[in-house]
């Protein structure tokens, strides 16, 4: 039996919607211009609400010149238009760290799928038949529990080990994801699968691969991007050195020689010029020196001292080991700045805590008189409709914009766009008192 095969999208603009919607579904099944159709119907929808105040009004005059806030003209779609096209399937996107998810933060290891966000990116997280063979367990072949990021900036999918799912879903939500749990029974094999060999079943921007393929195609991405930033380091350790008048490098016998002359490639070596820059950069961030170089060497005549032991070539040293391993180097202590962290952190801690005090409410049925319509606008820019009553806390709209959203509160605070623009930052307020109004749009705002 042919191994399984799984579906990818690699980037295309801003279609990550689009791609994240196929990689869920496992085939092309959806093109940019399905999810602008119904971006189209969000947005007459919300045209109509705002039309209600007048059309000649100032807000509604505003609101008209504003770009979608469901579809963009590079192509992101908002969080409901990819809900509404998952509706066709009978799928549902929920929260995941609403109380409708259950159980689905706790216990990710049960669900069948999740779509992140953040900003103007999406991708899909699913289990699929297809095994790592380094990263899944034994005997879960064509058992549909192997978890895989599809993520379209990646030039195939990436397993993901069971036991590491929720460690990587925490450290999403850390990083300001939005992960919404998928409900329903995801589409059964793509119907044209087995043509994906030949290229006839992969759509106008995906690609069918095994699980060996994808590994493949994933270490070559990280052998490039590995050898790119040596060869970077390398490039600015010359420069550096170059512009200090300090030693430069030659190549004597083969190997990496110091001398204050230019490089001269010998016929013993067979390496290049850029080989021998890249070993000296590799060396030098390893604290010791390059191959064929004589400690104590130095370019100056009248110095008996070693360059390389130097202050400022051992500031070069320690750039070059942050600039290989991908990390800065440790920052001098700055008790502002620590100060500063201290009080963020403490004030997103009693955010968290005055959250939980907070429930949503019950919706009040259209004909209550206490009833005020609130349209919940998201960072990403989608738009949410509730009735809530004048007598509600500021605290229960967020709550509300919390599971409706999935935006971190902690991190975002709400204040009324239309018809007026007021801040809402006391969360144990009423509505009423608040000054929010009926048809007010209230907008989650980063803090």
């Amino acid at each position: 039996m042919a191994a399984p095969l799984l579906y990818h999208e690699k980037q295309v603009s801003l279609l990550c919607g689009v791609h994240a919607l196929n990689a869920l579904l496992q085939g092309p099944y959806f093109s940019a211009h399905d999810l602008g159709t119904i971006a189209q119907e969000f947005d007459e929808k919300e045209r109509q609400l705002m039309a209600s105040a007048g059309v000649e009004s100032a807000d509604f005059l505003r609101y008209m010149a504003e770009d979608s806030g469901n579809a963009a003209a590079n192509g992101n779609f908002s969080i409901q238009v990819l809900t509404r096209a998952l509706e066709a399937w009978d799928l549902r996107c929920v929260p995941a760290l609403s109380s409708s998810a259950g159980s689905a933060w706790r216990e990710p290891q049960r669900e069948r799928a999740f779509l992140c966000n953040l900003d103007q990116h999406w991708f899909a997280v699913r289990r699929c038949d297809a095994r790592s063979a380094t990263v899944h367990r034994e005997g879960e072949a064509h058992a549909e529990c192997n978890w895989w990021n599809f993520n379209s900036v990646f030039p195939a999918p990436q397993p993901i080990s069971e036991l590491y799912l929720a460690a990587f879903l925490a450290q999403l939500k850390d990083e300001g994801y939005a992960i919404f749990v998928v409900r329903g029974h995801l589409p059964p094999r793509f119907p044209d699968a087995d043509a994906a060999a030949s290229g006839d079943a992969a759509g106008e921007y995906g690609m069918w691969v095994s699980a060996d393929d994808a590994a493949a195609l994933n270490k070559r991405a990280e052998e490039i991007k590995n050898a790119g930033r040596a060869r970077n380091a390398a490039e600015s350790a010359l420069a550096k050195i170059g512009a200090a008048g300090r030693t430069t490098l030659s190549v004597v016998g083969g190997a990496l020689g110091v001398g204050g002359g230019s490089r001269a490639p010998t016929g013993g070596g067979g390496g290049t010029d850029e080989d021998a820059e890249l070993q000296a950069a590799i060396a030098a961030s390893l604290g010791r020196a390059p191959p064929g170089v004589r400690e104590g060497s130095s370019a100056d005549p009248s110095s008996s001292s070693a360059a390389a032991g130097s202050a400022p070539d051992a500031d070069l040293a320690a750039a070059l080991a942050a600039s290989l391993a991908g990390t800065r180097p440790p920052r001098d202590p700055d008790p502002d700045l620590d100060a500063a962290i201290a009080a963020s952190l403490a004030e997103e801690s009693g955010s968290r805590e005055t959250l939980a005090r907070h429930s949503v409410p019950p919706e009040p049925s259209a004909s209550d008189p206490e009833a005020l319509v609130l349209a919940i606008r998201a960072p990403d820019g989608r738009r949410v409709t509730r009735r809530f009553r004048r007598s509600d806390r500021v605290g229960a709209v967020a709550a509300f914009a919390a599971a409706a959203t999935g935006a971190d509160m902690a991190r975002h605070a709400l204040a009324t766009a239309h018809p007026d623009r007021l801040r809402l930052a006391d969360e144990n307020q009423t509505l009423e008192d608040a000054g929010v109004k009926d048809k007010s749009i209230v907008a989650v705002e980063p803090r």
